[in-house]
């Protein structure tokens, strides 16, 4: 295993990429007051849902097609798919945009410090969705080093040097402003990996005449997309929830703080699943299911002791971290950080058993899957919000999370386990390559 392919560098990368992003929202939280802060934390909610549904799945579809048509050398289907990802996100993204302004400034019930920065964020959005669909594509082309290094490092930190300019001019510190300064920092990493993305895909390429099955493609991102559709309103509903049913401000500050430290674990699987998922997907076209149980022992044996530190920290330490944030926020935050913390952990364990499933096109299960979760989450926030707060918020999202990647690890462990005691007992077939480009619609 070379060091690019080392998940241990990722996790380290990832640690320090998200140690900026934790330090950056501290600063806003205590630079911008309980309010702006507010709007701010919703502002980013309406963002991550935008750039999530802009590519329309394509980006994650991306680490299971990419890799097996860069090992067939097919270099004309994979410069279309590349061109044909940037062009679809980049829509995606306007029209998302479009949509998102029109209903804030459409809206009277919300106020007007959380309609400017929904709007600056949806100005954001077509740089941040080509951010998202880039960082995607250079993992699936073997550099998720250096993608991590643009995405998880230079975005947050080039945003956090945008804000301290922002407060030397003396600019009015808003919620609108803090959107403004990530778009600074979107910018500065979509230029890092469209550089990268150049190097990191073979010359051939480049130089072959783009072959597009745009409408083949589509269909099955789809799957990826309503995953990831479903999975951001998951995260981002109980900031939506708490501003829309809950009148505290304080309350939608803690638990946005508490979602933002339990995220310090989560990324070490966001960024890592990455390389997995491209070792994954080869091992898939392969048909080596004995590696692939292998490959999810590997990850579970670091991975393990990982989880049991951070469970172990956030319940000593849960009013510390609260406070670095504002005093204000310790009282509502406390329980939801330690719920938070336990779904986030059950979500890091589980977290390659979906990707197993929509690789393998099991989509009916990952649909019904993910439904029901959203579906519990978005009952239990109608009844628990009102009356717990960031708290009920909290035990919506836990409930909804826990059940759905437990549902995932059982047919992910199912499914592998039969699909490995299939290829052993059946009659070796003829190579990939002889059968020609549809050879992984099997899977």
């Amino acid at each position: 295993m070379s060091w690019r392919d080392r998940p241990e560098l990722l996790a380290v990368l990832a640690v320090a990429g998200q140690a900026i992003a934790y330090v950056l929202s501290v600063v806003l939280a205590r630079r911008l007051g309980v309010a702006e802060f507010e709007a701010y934390a919703v502002a980013a909610s309406a963002f991550i849902l935008m750039a999530n549904v802009a590519p329309q799945g394509l980006e994650k579809y991306g680490l299971r097609l990419l890799p097996v048509l860069i090992e067939r050398e097919d270099w004309p289907r994979a410069r279309g798919f590349v061109r044909f990802g940037f062009r679809r996100t980049l829509w995606g993204a306007l029209l998302a945009g479009v949509i998102v302004a029109a209903l804030a400034g459409r809206l009277p019930s919300i106020p007007p410090g959380v309609r400017l920065a929904v709007l600056a964020s949806c100005l954001v959005t077509p740089i941040g969705a080509l951010v998202h669909f880039a960082f995607e594509t250079l993992s699936a082309a073997g550099r998720e080093i250096r993608a991590a290094v643009a995405f998880r490092a230079a975005a947050p930190a080039v945003t956090l040097a945008a804000f301290g300019l922002a407060s030397a001019i003396t600019l009015p510190l808003t919620g609108a402003v803090a959107a403004a300064c990530w778009g600074v920092g979107w910018v500065s990493a979509l230029a890092l990996l469209a550089a990268e993305l150049r190097r990191a895909l073979p010359a051939q390429v480049w130089s072959a005449p783009p072959l597009a099955e745009g409408a083949r493609w589509a269909a099955e991102a789809r799957p990826f997309w309503v995953y990831r559709i479903a999975l951001g309103l998951m995260a981002q509903a109980g900031v939506i929830s708490l501003d829309r049913l809950q009148p505290s401000s304080a309350a939608v500050g803690a638990y946005a703080a508490a979602m933002a430290t339990a995220s310090l674990a989560l990324v070490l699987v966001t960024a890592t699943n990455r390389a997995y998922a491209r070792r994954l997907s080869i091992l898939l076209e392969r048909r080596e299911f004995d590696a692939v149980i292998t490959l999810r022992r590997q990850r579970l044996w670091w991975l393990a002791p990982v989880i049991a530190v951070f469970i172990l920290a956030a319940f000593i330490w849960t009013r510390p971290l609260l406070a670095l944030f504002r005093p204000e926020f310790v009282a509502d935050g406390t329980a939801p950080l330690r719920i938070l913390a336990v779904a986030t952990a059950v979500s890091m364990l589980f977290a390659l058993s979906p990707t197993y499933l929509k690789f393998s096109r099991r989509n009916r299960a990952t649909f019904v899957t993910v439904a029901c979760g959203a579906a519990a989450q978005v009952l239990l926030l109608l009844l628990l919000v009102p009356r717990f707060g960031a708290t009920g918020a909290a035990i919506a999202y836990a409930v909804s999370t826990i059940g759905m990647y437990g549902a995932f690890a059982l047919m992910a462990h199912q499914a592998i386990e039969g699909q490995g005691a299939h290829v052993n007992s059946a009659a070796p077939r003829p190579d990939c390559q002889q059968r020609g480009s549809k050879c992984g619609d099997e899977l």
